[in-house]
């Protein structure tokens, strides 16, 4: 069964929009090489992200973005298993962090 996690963090002041372009770019990559899709908004430094696929995938990325130096102050909002993914069309998209907003009501 796929699972979601839902989590917020602050990005590093060292990073650049360069530095933030390059790490979205490889984890697209990643995410779609391990069936990882959600949704990923960023505004300055604060970072929302939902992570959907299957369950050892998913979890293992989320330890890994714990662990990322790049991140401080995660903390997970959601974790639950779900019937089918909702971001299956999109890959890991990043958006505008209202669309995040909107994204997670519609998740309800």
């Amino acid at each position: 069964m796929p699972l979601r996690i839902v989590y917020v963090s602050t990005l590093e002041p060292h990073l650049t929009e360069a530095d933030i372009a390059g790490l979205v770019e490889k984890a697209a990559a990643f995410n779609k090489a391990h069936g990882v899709t959600g949704l990923l908004a960023i505004e300055g430094r604060r970072v929302c992200q939902i992570l959907e696929g299957p369950d050892d995938a998913v979890e293992a990325l989320f330890r890994s973005i714990r662990k990322d130096a790049r991140h401080s102050g995660v903390t997970e909002i959601v974790q639950a298993p779900i019937e089918a993914t909702t971001f299956q069309d999109w890959g890991m998209v990043r958006r505008p962090m209202i669309d995040m907003v909107m994204a997670a009501f519609a998740l309800q």
